[in-house]
Formats: C-alpha cells, sequence, structure tokens
C-alpha cells in the first residue's frame, strides 16, 4: 500500500502542490493576491494561511471545506472535542506549534492527526517519528487549531524557557531565616514545584558554576536578558521572552524577602542559599525601568570572609609593610581605588589578621557583606538615623581597640575617624580616589585639615583587580616591538622579557582569563612625607618624595605580575594609569578593543541611523566531514545564512561561546569532542541551553536518533541531508524562537 495514500493524503499535491498554488486552482484567490500574500510572508515570516486571511480574500471554513472534498480527508470539528491529555503528550508542542497541527484521536487505522494545511511538507513524517505511529490526516480551520493550541499547550515558551532539558550545577535551596526552618527540601523535591521554581533555581545554580560575582536580570521592549559578571567583565548568559520576567522578579523577591506588590519603587532583599554544601548569601535589589522591574543580585561566599593576608597578591616589600601598620595601636590606614577594585576583600583580610580574643574590633558598614565571627558589626540605616558618621561616634563609646569604616564619605565621617586615629584607636577605611598619594587631598576636601592628616594617616594602600591568565590555556604572547620599546624603562633589569596570554578554552569560557588578583602600591606615610602635607601642597610634590623614598605606582606591580606569567600586558594598561606617553596605552587598548568589541561600535560610520538592516541569522556547521562542511555551506550561503564551520566539537564549543549562533547543525563526525557529547555540553548550561541543534544521522539508524533527542538535539535529520528539507526543519526551528 502507497504510504501516503494510507496517510489519507494523495501523493502527487502532497509532494508537489502548495496552499497557495492549491488555491489558485481551486478558484478561492487568483495570482495576483497570491503574488501579494507571498511577498508579505517573506516580510513577516508568518503562515501563508494567517496572510491570507489577514488580507480577508479567504474564508477560513472554505478553505478547510475545499481541502477537505479536494483529497479526501476528513473534516474535523476541533471547539467541541476533548482531546485526551496522553495524545496531547505524544506530540511536543514545537511540532504541533510549527505546523500548526494537533492530535485528535487514535483510529483503527493510526493516529488522527488535524492540519490547517494538509501540504505542509514534511509534517506527517515528523509526526509519525516523535509518535512512532501511523498517522492519519484530517483537516481544521486554523482559527480552530489555534485555540486548541492555547487549550492543550498552555504557555508553551514560558514551559520551554523555564523548564530547561536537565539539572545546571548541581541542587539550590533557599534557606529560610527561620532557625526551625532549617531543615528543607533537596533538588528532587525542588523539581516536582512550578517551572519559574527550577528557572530560578537554574540561574543561581547556573551562576555560581560559572564563579559569577552578580546576576542581572535586565527586562528589553520583547525580551528579557540574563547576564552575569565574571571576573569584573559582564556577560551575556541567555535571553528570555518578555513574559518570563514578571513570574521570575517575583520568584526572586518572594525569595529575599520583599514585597511583590511594590512595583514602581526601588526595594532591597536578602536571602541565604546552599548549593551542594556550600552556602552563598544573595543582597538583592530591584529598580523600575522603562520596561519592568531590573533585578541585581550579589552572590557572597560566606567562605570568602576568611580570605588572607597572602592570598592578596602583595608583594613581599608591601606585605611587610602591611603588617607593620595594622600592628600599631593607633593611626589610619587607606584602602583606595575604585567601586569593584577589591577594597573590602583587602580590610576583610586585614581584620582577619587582627581578630583575636585580646582586642575588641567594630565595624560600621553599609552592607554588611560577610558574617565574621568575633567582630562586632554594624549595619548602615539612614531610616533609623545610622549613617557612617553617626556610627561611627556611637562604637567610639564602645570601647573599641579597631574601627573599620565601610567607606569614607562625608566631611563628618573623615573628621570622627581622623580624631579616632589620634585618641588610640586603629582605623581602616576605604576612599575612592585614582592612586595612593590622591587620597590625601581628598582627606583635605572632606574639611580635614592638614596638621590632622599628617598626625593620624600612615599608610595608603591603592589597588586593582586584573584577570588571571586561563592555567589551562596559557602561552607566550608577542608584543609589538612599540609597546616593547615603551615597556623598557619597567624592564631593564629583564633581559629576554617573555610575556604571556590565554589561548581560550573551554575551561575558561574561551575569554583567555580565570580569576582576579590584585595589582597595588603602598604609600607608607614617614615623618619627611607627612611634614610635606600642609595647605596649598602638590599632590605630586608629595609623589616625587614618595618614590625618592620607594615608592612605586601600581603599574610597576602589573607589569611585574605580567613578567610572572599571572596577567597579560592588556589587563595592565586596562585598569591602571600609565605613566608614559597615551600612543602605547592607545595601541594597547586598541588591540583589546579589536577583539572584544562589536564591529558596529568600532565603526559606527558603517551603520545608518535611519534605516537598521537585519543581522544574517548564524548557522554554525559542526562536522570533520569536509564534504558534508561544503555541501552544507552551499546549501545555507545561497539561502543568505551567515555560515561559521567548525572542524572538531572543541572549534565549535569556542564559536558558540563567541559568537552565539542562531541555530547548529552537526553530526557524530566531530574529533575531541564527539556530536553527541557537544549536544549535552551544550545542553548542560544556560548560555547555550536553547540554541536549536539539527543533527545529521545515517539512514536507517533509529536507535541513533533516540540517542540524539535524549541528549537534547531538537531536530534530526538523515544523510545524504537534501536542500529544500534541511531549509524546512531550518526555518520551522528560528521561526519557532521568534514566536515564542
Amino acid at each position: 500500500m502507497d504510504t501516503h495514500q494510507a496517510d489519507g493524503l494523495p501523493k502527487g499535491p502532497r509532494k508537489r502542490k502548495r496552499l497557495g498554488d492549491f488555491l489558485v486552482d481551486a478558484g478561492l484567490i487568483d495570482d495576483k493576491v497570491l503574488s501579494k500574500a507571498l511577498e508579505i510572508q517573506k516580510i513577516t515570516r508568518k503562515k501563508l494561511g494567517q496572510v491570507l486571511l489577514e488580507m480577508g480574500v479567504v474564508d477560513e471554513q472554505e478553505i478547510a471545506k475545499t481541502l477537505s472534498r479536494q483529497f479526501n480527508i476528513p473534516l474535523v470539528p476541533l471547539d467541541n472535542t476533548e482531546i485526551p491529555r496522553e495524545l496531547i503528550d505524544l506530540v511536543p508542542a514545537e511540532i504541533a506549534e510549527g505546523y500548526l497541527l494537533v492530535p485528535v484521536r487514535e483510529e483503527r487505522t493510526g493516529l488522527l492527526v488535524a492540519m490547517a494545511n494538509p501540504l505542509e511538507p514534511y509534517a506527517v513524517d515528523d509526526v509519525r517519528f516523535v509518535t512512532r505511529m501511523p498517522i492519519v490526516i484530517g483537516v481544521a480551520t486554523q482559527g480552530e487549531i489555534l485555540r486548541a493550541l492555547e487549550k492543550y499547550y498552555p504557555q508553551r515558551a514560558l514551559q520551554k524557557d523555564l523548564n530547561g532539558s536537565s539539572p545546571i550545577g548541581g541542587a539550590i535551596q533557599v534557606i529560610p531565616d527561620r532557625k526551625e526552618e532549617e531543615d528543607i527540601e533537596d533538588i528532587k523535591s525542588l523539581t516536582e514545584r512550578p517551572p519559574v521554581v527550577r528557572f530560578v533555581n537554574e540561574i543561581l545554580a547556573d551562576a555560581i558554576k560559572l564563579k559569577a560575582s552578580d546576576i542581572h536580570i535586565e527586562p528589553q521592549k520583547t525580551t528579557a536578558i540574563v547576564r552575569y559578571r565574571i571576573d569584573g567583565f559582564l556577560r551575556d548568559v541567555m535571553q528570555v521572552d518578555r513574559h518570563v520576567h514578571a513570574p521570575t522578579v517575583s520568584r526572586i523577591k518572594v525569595i529575599s524577602g520583599m514585597d511583590i506588590s511594590v512595583r514602581r519603587k526601588p526595594q532591597d532583599g536578602r536571602c541565604r542559599i546552599k548549593h551542594g554544601e556550600d552556602r552563598y548569601d544573595l543582597r538583592v535589589s530591584t529598580i523600575p525601568t522603562s520596561y519592568g522591574e531590573k533585578v541585581t543580585l550579589r552572590i557572597l561566599n560566606p567562605e570568602s570572609a576568611k580570605i588572607s593576608l597572602d592570598w592578596l597578591g602583595l608583594s613581599a616589600k608591601m606585605l611587610a609593610a602591611l603588617e607593620e601598620v595594622i600592628s600599631m595601636p593607633q593611626g589610619m590606614l587607606l584602602v583606595t581605588g575604585p567601586t569593584g577594585s577589591g577594597k573590602s576583600s583587602t580590610l576583610c583580610a586585614c581584620l582577619n589578621r587582627l581578630n583575636t580574643r585580646q582586642v575588641n574590633l567594630v565595624t560600621v558598614e553599609d552592607p554588611v557583606e560577610f558574617e565574621m565571627k568575633g567582630v562586632n558589626q554594624v549595619q548602615i540605616n539612614p531610616l533609623a538615623g545610622i549613617t557612617f558618621a553617626s556610627g561611627l561616634r556611637s562604637i567610639l563609646r564602645q570601647d573599641p581597640d579597631i574601627v573599620m569604616v565601610g567607606e569614607i564619605r562625608d566631611a563628618e565621617t573623615a573628621s570622627i575617624a581622623t580624631q579616632a586615629a589620634q585618641t588610640g584607636h586603629l582605623v581602616l577605611s576605604t576612599l575612592h580616589t585614582n592612586d595612593a598619594p590622591s587620597a590625601v587631598s581628598r582627606l583635605m576636601d572632606l574639611g580635614v585639615e592638614p596638621f590632622l592628616i599628617a598626625a593620624s594617616l600612615q599608610a595608603v594602600l591603592g589597588q586593582r583587580l586584573v584577570r588571571k591568565i586561563c592555567e589551562s590555556c596559557k602561552e607566550p604572547d608577542i608584543l609589538m616591538p612599540n609597546t616593547l620599546k615603551r615597556l623598557e624603562p619597567y624592564l631593564s633589569v629583564v633581559k629576554s622579557p617573555i610575556f604571556w596570554k590565554g589561548r581560550g578554552c573551554e575551561a575558561c569560557q574561551y575569554t583567555g582569563y580565570a580569576g582576579r588578583t590584585g595589582i597595588f602600591e603602598a604609600l607608607r606615610m614617614t615623618a619627611s612625607l607627612s611634614s610635606k602635607i600642609e595647605p596649598g601642597f602638590s599632590i605630586l610634590t608629595l609623589k616625587k618624595a614618595a618614590e625618592r623614598e620607594g615608592f612605586e605606582p601600581m603599574f610597576h606591580d602589573g607589569i611585574r605580575k605580567a613578567l610572572e606569567g599571572l596577567t597579560t600586558v592588556e589587563e595592565v594598561f586596562r585598569v591602571s594609569p600609565a605613566e608614559f606617553e597615551s600612543s602605547v596605552e592607545s595601541e594597547v587598548v586598541v588591540s583589546s578593543v579589536m577583539q572584544e568589541t562589536p564591529e558596529e561600535m568600532m565603526f559606527p560610520e558603517l551603520q545608518s541611523s535611519s534605516v537598521t538592516l537585519p543581522r544574517p541569522k548564524k548557522i554554525l556547521v559542526a562536522t570533520k566531514s569536509d564534504m558534508t562542511r561544503r555541501v552544507l555551506r552551499g546549501i545555507l550561503e545561497a539561502e543568505s545564512f551567515l555560515v561559521l564551520i567548525a572542524e572538531d566539537g572543541a572549534e565549535a564549543m569556542r564559536l558558540i561561546l563567541k559568537e552565539k549562533p542562531d541555530l547548529m547543525v552537526t553530526d557524530f563526525l566531530a574529533p575531541e569532542i564527539d556530536g553527541l557529547s557537544l549536544v549535552e555540553k551544550l545542553r548542560s548550561q544556560l548560555s547555550t541551553r536553547y540554541i536549536p541543534i539539527i543533527v545529521l544521522t545515517p539512514r536507517g539508524e533509529e536507535d541513533s536518533k533516540a540517542k540524539w533527542n535524549e541528549a537534547g538535539a531538537d531536530d534530526s535529520l538523515e544523510k545524504p541531508v537534501e536542500a529544500n528539507r534541511l531549509l524546512a526543519h531550518i526555518h520551522r526551528l528560528l521561526d519557532r524562537q521568534v514566536q515564542e
């Protein structure tokens, strides 16, 4: 028996005729209307039937009746039909939505499937493949199909975005504040709860796995973007539909103790979670934006509070100087640098060294980031009248030996801190300045008298954080001759300097960097330097005098760490002020920018302010077969796709993380990482989980297809590849992304 006859659809029309041609032959539309509809379809990417209905040139009931009569297939009413849940579960939502069809009932000859367009190419083959059943075709109006999809496949995009395909990074448990609820459910019970809970848990687990310090959830006009800050840089992780944003924000508000009904005012909250055996504190902040609430979560590992001075990356000379200062009975130590330069970690390390039972150690912070055993920590609360100044004034009445002020922000705090440093207290604090010598002028700007600064200030530690080179892909770096020449003053004792860089690998997400360390400058206030702090003094004069006594700007420390292979020259230029002509800095910085900045930002003159050209879709082809690569490249480039080629799985991972393709086509033939393992890796992390994947399988190997589906592939095609069939599957998966 002919397969297509058994399916209920004549072989000829299904193979050759499209819906538009059929409607013209049936006299429902003419060639002119069809041409116009096809033009609209190219722009809107909607189904042809939907375009014709929106044009008002056809009636959906008439189309359905004509298709039923012409091909002798049943007209299936859906509005008053109840479809069993077990049949709905047989056909995935993406196939039902992509082809506009629904399974209706099981008949003697097979599964009856109602379709809005029975002429849809490959629909029957795909439904037969996923259901493993013979298919009998029926026809229903497009309106009935859409209503059935809404009824039986509710919140399809939400389920896709929230459910995921596999757990990421282990269990996330939210730890309640109430002590009696310390024993909470594990990941098995968490997966039984609503999809939004699992989605938030997976974002948190994935961020912890990638060692992110912050999570940003940002609403856009039609989407929401999830970004992680890793090693100081924000990285886009995933983009979800706008409707996912609201329930995600509500869930985060619930676990962090915020009011979910308040959406037009900023809120702050906190909670504690458990990931595996480790516990983390989350600082949560929401703020209203044009398209909804933006959420930022700071991830704090309590273990970080145990940081030691030896772990900061200080040179032996600066470490000795710092230990000498913090061992003094009184005086002030300031740590300077911009936001995110590691000042709090440095102070935390100092407190760990000073924290003994013989001293009373009190801090005033905004907020209290790390809980430190044996330290009395005061949280700033302006609503309750607790500011840095008032808090510092109060704790000085608590008989402290050592006082840590989170930040000197105003004149009152600066005045009280300097006075405390002269009256038997060791004061540790931070300032926002560009370098260590500038701390003196900053205190004077805040109204502190020069003689008070000279009498109280013992040392200033300036610092920045640089990214460390990934040890898994570390290799020598060849600098440009002009750069080496400009660096000669700092390389006088090094005959043949060797600098290093990271090539980029899976371990570092192909960035070349993993982790961070500090570069420092330590200004020790000697008697001769203190004598120069007087009205009208010059920072330059102070700096030159300090250099004569051994002070080195942090740029020197950065170059030393670059020579040691800890970081790159580009990183040193990025975070620390250069001390020579700007041409060198420009040369190095431009090199870095060329590697990481999008083309449209580097060459704005190429962009039109009035015309936005659509970005071509990127398709990644991953296979070691040269013949397959050439065939697929020809097919895809003829369709105006931008084709990326990877000859092995490792190269495919690099391109996926750097280029963010819209879809990938792969097969088993992928050395280093085989195709199956590659798919599993992509599905194991949020940043790549939702990239559609089409796999190419040998003809007739059903077991192979099942393995691919289990690994997380979206679609499969048998080799050799038929161009029209491949393009139809690609367009269906890309259209599904747009619709969701």
